[in-house]
């Protein structure tokens, strides 16, 4: 573990010149902006600084008895964000399993370049990784991390067994949680800032973004203010991304049924409680705890977190607002721990 957590501060050093060439690429192609990559790393590196590398392997458990040595985990990895795979291989590589890793082609060369420098480490586990599923033909994999869109895992369950990269019956963890929802009791210039801060990054492509607020008072309360900081934001973080023709088409629809929305041509902000599934869009309504409650129990598995401020909500797990984009370590997409979920203990 001491030279997995030094391999991680080495490169992210801001000297790595093998990290500066990822960044480079990456940014030069069109997938990631500049602002989005290098907060994605300063996260990171405030993570590695807390020491949550041990905390992690600490909260699941890990120890000579319990771990995944001599596993084969197949992660596929998703490309919506930059560096989106790193927590999982970390995690897989911390747990002691052989990692086999197959790369988004959005986002190949910031996990990759760690990846090269993982190998150089002289640890006794193999690090394979490639953009090619085909590549790990008869794998026989024991455990399959899977990242994407719940319409998709058939099919991926099917082209993984078809080329026999994974065990007749290895484990799958299939993660496909869509948004977040944050709820608000309060309006200040902090709790505005981290709110804009939670459904911009990334262009709101996470799971961990908020793209419904719950919140105890109206859009029309706010919406100067909300507009105002939403505009900054993208002064100081231009976006990678284009909203699709249907976010014109939405907006034009709110206008014809006069429901309330804030319309920033690239960006929409509407007052309803339907399930969102427009990207570029949030959905705010108006209402109490019960309401959250309520949305979290409709919305399902698509929620991965509730954040608030200050307050707790009774019968639910809720995290920091302030925290929705930089989680630490140990953070679980879907509810699950990939250290854990992979780790067995040896009798």
């Amino acid at each position: 573990m001491i030279k997995i957590t030094q391999t991680l501060k080495n490169w992210l050093e801001p000297n790595n010149q093998a990290l500066q060439e990822a960044i480079e690429k990456t940014v030069s192609e069109g997938l990631f902006s500049k602002q989005d990559i290098q907060h994605q790393l300063s996260v990171l590196r405030g993570n590695v600084e807390n020491g949550e590398i041990q905390k992690w392997a600490n909260r699941a458990g890990l120890t000579d008895q319990k771990n995944a040595k001599g596993k084969k985990v197949l992660c596929l990895h998703a490309g919506n964000l930059p560096l989106v795979g790193f927590q999982t291989a970390l995690g897989v590589i911390l747990s002691g399993a052989d990692y086999y890793g197959k790369l988004s082609r959005k986002d190949p060369y910031l996990l990759g370049s760690f990846l090269r420098e993982i190998e150089q480490i002289g640890i006794e586990q193999e690090i394979q990784y490639t953009t090619d599923l085909h590549d790990f033909q008869n794998l026989n994999a024991d455990h399959i991390v899977f990242a994407g869109s719940e319409a998709s895992v058939p099919q991926v369950e099917q082209e993984v067994k078809k080329l026999g990269a994974a065990k007749e019956k290895a484990e799958y963890l299939i993660r496909t949680a869509k948004f977040s929802i944050a709820y608000l009791e309060d309006w200040n210039e902090e709790v505005k800032n981290d709110l804009v801060e939670s459904m911009l990054r990334y262009g709101g492509k996470g799971c961990r973004s908020v793209a419904v607020v719950v919140a105890t008072f109206t859009l029309d309360e706010v919406k100067e203010e909300l507009s105002s900081a939403i505009q900054k934001f993208w002064k100081d973080n231009p976006q990678q991304q284009k909203p699709a023709p249907e976010l014109k088409y939405q907006f034009a629809y709110n206008e014809g049924i006069q429901r309330n929305q804030l319309w920033l041509e690239d960006f929409l902000i509407q007052e309803t409680d339907e399930l969102p599934e427009t990207d570029f869009t949030v959905n705010c309504v108006k209402g109490d705890e019960a309401k959250v409650r309520e949305l979290k129990a409709q919305f399902g598995t698509k929620v991965q977190s509730v954040y608030t401020t200050e307050t707790e909500i009774s019968g639910l797990e809720t995290e920091e607002l302030a925290k929705a984009q930089s989680p630490p370590l140990w953070w679980k997409p879907d509810g699950v721990d990939v250290v854990e979920d992979i780790s067995s203990t040896i009798s």
